[in-house]
């Protein structure tokens, strides 16, 4: 494959291209490569992330230290009317302000909480817990909610097991590295929820991890725009021109 943009490369042929200094010539594999490599790099906002050692995406928005698969599909949701429990806080605490109607956050670090405490948002309560005490202090809150975060640094299988007492019918739980907590997420799949595994990679590590979503059977999703799924990020969009999607009217 030659690979250019610095010359019209459609009005010359192939021994012209080779002998060219402006045109690159490498296999498919190396250029299919790059291409993916920039779809992380670029659009996804890993390069981003690791130069502002902050969870974004490419054009700037906060997002969760979570899988970017998980992410995308939540983008695509309308989940303004949702009332969200998130265990563990952070600069994810943002993300979920900024697409729910309000966010319940307990913290087990009093750093992190004071970062909460210094950056208030209007339709966010922050409470500190404890890793002993959270699954009793979330318990505690006396209400219901329509999906529930378990990201905290405590015992994610006892989180798991106070969540399903806490969630509302159609709501889900999120459970960020599941693949880390298979007791935990065995508690919730034999609860009867529905699990789907987002395998991906995440801002600011090197490695794919797992953040899996758990629906209650009567969940619902919510298109945010007029179609779902959204085109991904770095996808190619075809919907207006794909005659196999048509009515047949």
């Amino acid at each position: 494959m030659f690979w250019t943009k610095a010359i019209p490369t459609e009005r010359m042929n192939a021994e012209q291209l080779k002998r060219s200094f402006e045109v690159l010539e490498a296999p498919d594999s190396t250029i299919y490569l790059a291409c993916a490599t920039n779809i992380l790099a670029a659009a996804l906002g890993y390069q981003r992330s690791m130069e502002q050692r902050a969870c974004v995406l490419g054009d700037g928005r906060a997002i969760p230290m979570m899988s970017y698969s998980l992410v995308e599909y939540l983008l695509g949701l309308d989940l303004s009317a949702l009332e969200l429990l998130e265990l563990g806080g952070g600069s994810s605490t943002r993300f979920w302000a900024s697409c729910t109607r309000s966010v319940v956050t307990l913290e087990t670090s009093p750093e992190w909480m004071k970062q909460l405490k210094s950056r208030p948002l209007p339709n966010v309560e922050a409470r500190l817990s404890s890793a002993d005490a959270l699954a009793k202090d979330m318990l505690g809150l006396g209400r219901r909610f329509d999906a529930i975060v378990i990201d905290a640094a405590a015992n994610r299988l006892q989180l798991a097991k106070s969540a399903l007492e806490l969630l509302r019918s159609g709501g889900f739980i999120i459970l960020d590295n599941s693949d880390w907590y298979p007791n935990a997420a065995g508690a919730l799949r034999e609860a009867d929820l529905i699990q789907v595994d987002f395998h991906d990679f995440r801002p600011l590590h090197p490695f794919r991890c797992t953040t899996s979503l758990f629906l209650h059977p009567a969940f619902r999703p919510k298109p945010k725009a007029a179609r779902l799924p959204l085109p991904p990020m770095g996808g190619k969009d075809v919907a207006d021109t794909n005659r196999w999607d048509t009515t047949g009217e």
